[in-house]
């Protein structure tokens, strides 16, 4: 085997590839208006978050539906399927890296236990190779699979993680990212889900480099690098061979994808958006007329309308109610979880997007206008 080195692509001044870096370079630096609350915003993070999650699962196999992950997301652990499981398991690493994502640090426990992470408790064999490195042939049943021998791993993951701590000019944070995402799945340093592990490290580099931006808008791994799963799949396979335009395809691949998903993740920052795309159309279906009465989809309208209310706001359409009666409204809204405080006293209010019911109106309304590539 030839020796391993990773540096990182530099393309002609008049390439595509520049061309997609120079975007997402004004795209990451780009000051944007941003009308949208944050904490309206930070329960769409959550929901892309999970939908993420289950597309990056997706891509690996795990066909559950769109519908059947919302409805069992927030059963009884027990009860819940291994395959909603291993989704919900990616969606909670993301938000440890979220958390984390200052404190990050690419070293060989970074990779093994975030692997250990996501398989830990899906199946017996999972848990048995969960965090460890492959001691068998990487994907046996590709005929020109030229992945290192198992006893070459560790070292090949050395000097992937050398490089992945190695400074350079930030104007290649984007290929950068792209290409130690198709390295690390050519090193296939785990007996499986190593496609999982790839794009949660693929969403840490890009949440480090700061692609989030001014606003911090929302950063989809999956969305962007996968938004065609099998021509994914087909590039990255290609750019194992190392020739220059095979590297270069995929990795103007995964551009394209990453500005794409930045616009569109942009555009939510954009209140109005939400409201006449999302929330309002969200609302006209026929179940909130079962639930609520009159005075119910008035507060909601409301809640609309300013994304935060407090009693007052609502005081003003019920001027003939005493404050207690105003308070009860809010609190039977807040009971059936169409409310949510924003702080533990609970004196403002907004939407419960992450509602069991109305979270599934709200992601089909998100992909009905464009937010969601492929599910």
């Amino acid at each position: 085997m030839k020796p391993v080195i990773f540096q990182t692509p530099e393309p002609l001044f008049n390439s595509k590839m520049t061309d997609l870096v120079m975007e997402i370079e004004y795209l990451r630096k780009k000051e944007t208006i941003v009308t949208t609350d944050p904490f309206i915003y930070n329960q769409l993070r959550n929901i892309f978050l999970d939908l993420d999650a289950m597309s990056s699962a997706r891509v690996d196999g795990n066909k559950t539906g769109l519908s059947k992950y919302l409805e069992a997301k927030d059963d009884d652990p027990e009860s819940k399927g291994r395959k909603t499981v291993e989704i919900d398991k990616v969606s909670q690493s993301m938000r440890f890296l979220d958390q984390n994502i200052n404190e990050t640090v690419f070293i060989q426990s970074f990779f093994t236990e975030l692997h250990r992470t996501i398989r830990e408790g899906i199946t017996n064999e999972s848990s048995r190779f969960a965090g460890k490195y492959r001691h068998s042939p990487a994907r046996p049943d590709l005929p020109l699979n030229n992945s290192p021998a198992f006893h070459l791993v560790e070292t090949c993951m050395d000097k992937l993680i050398s490089y992945l701590n190695k400074k350079e000019s930030p104007k290649f944070d984007a290929i950068k990212s792209a290409y130690a995402h198709q390295r690390l799945l050519w090193i296939h340093p785990f007996r499986e889900a190593n496609g999982l592990v790839a794009r949660l490290v693929t969403y840490a580099m890009l949440r480090q480099q700061g692609f989030g931006g001014v606003a911090d808008r929302i950063i989809n791994p999956t969305f962007s690098f996968c938004r065609d799963p099998e021509k994914y799949i087909k590039l990255m396979r290609r750019a194992d061979s190392e020739k220059e335009k095979d590297v270069f395809a995929f990795i103007e691949f995964a551009l394209e994808g990453l500005k794409n998903d930045m616009i569109r993740m942009d555009r939510l920052l954009n209140y109005e958006i939400i409201k006449e795309d999302i929330l309002k159309p969200a609302f006209k279906h026929p179940l909130f007329d079962r639930v609520f009465g009159e005075q119910d989809r008035l507060i909601i309208d409301i809640a609309i309308e300013k994304q935060v209310i407090q009693a007052a706001d609502v005081r003003l359409f019920f001027p003939q109610k005493h404050p207690t009666e105003i308070s009860k409204m809010l609190k039977w809204l807040r009971d059936k979880e169409m409310i949510i405080g924003l702080d533990e006293h609970a004196r403002k209010y907004a939407i419960n997007l992450e509602n069991k019911y109305l979270v599934k109106l709200v992601v089909g309304k998100l992909e009905r206008a464009g937010f969601i590539p492929f599910t």
